[in-house]
């Protein structure tokens, strides 16, 4: 089969759902897991799921079942590899947006720990290290957000769910807090002077950090659907 052809199988209308997968085809209409054409509500049938199955939890051990029949192979196609399919293959080596993302995530956890400690403690080693935690986790954010956000682009062509749109409106309120309370402290190296500044300080710390778990927890859906 052609690819081009492929694409009106996309389970509606009364169409069969087809999907690609390592240049072979196979008919899914059956399976419980694409009704109507549409998986997961990200994925859509007449499209090639090779990368998308290669990423998922459960790999390619599904095509097996009784519910889904291996129809043809994929005629060859002579194209010139995109600039998707190059980043691609960088992505698949290194994953720098998995790796990236860890920074932000341990230093703004630490720094709210040490902040924590000062607030009980007053000692004003814990506040100093909270100050550059929090500098450091703020500017950590930036590559762990572009990376990401290439990422959405090649695995799964910018499709706006409501699990992206989740991670991306928390990815922005993260780094509009951590910015302002960093502005903050810069702008006032004695902040524990002024108890209301101090205090609006802290608090943009703290809210920081359910926010960063809930970027996290949405990046642990698309990884692991439920």
């Amino acid at each position: 089969m052609k690819r081009k052809d492929i694409k009106k199988f996309n389970g509606q209308n009364g169409q069969p759902a087809y999907i690609i997968y390592k240049n072979k085809v196979y008919d899914v209409t059956n399976s419980r897991f694409w009704k109507n054409g549409t998986h997961m509500s990200r994925h859509k049938a007449g499209e090639d799921m090779t990368d998308f199955i290669s990423l998922a939890p459960h790999k390619d051990e599904l095509l097996k079942r009784d519910n889904i029949k291996y129809i043809d192979e994929v005629e060859p196609e002579y194209a010139k590899e995109t600039a998707k399919e190059k980043y691609r293959d960088i992505y698949s080596k290194y994953h720098p947006h998995p790796v990236l993302i860890h920074y932000p995530m341990g230093i703004l956890y630490f720094g709210a720990l040490m902040l924590l400690l000062y607030v009980i403690t007053k000692n004003s080693n814990f506040e100093t290290t909270a100050y550059y935690s929090l500098v450091v986790g703020t500017i950590s954010i930036l590559p762990a957000g572009v990376t990401g956000i290439i990422s959405w682009w090649i695995n799964y062509d910018m499709v706006t769910t409501k699990i992206f749109k989740n991670k991306l409106t928390f990815s922005v309120l993260l780094i509009t807090l951590t910015t302002a309370a960093s502005i903050i402290r810069v702008l006032n190296p004695s902040i524990e002077e002024s108890l209301n500044l101090f205090w609006l300080y802290v608090a943009l710390y703290f809210v920081s950090i359910p926010v960063l778990t809930a970027v996290a927890f949405n990046g642990g859906r698309i990884t692991w659907p439920n």
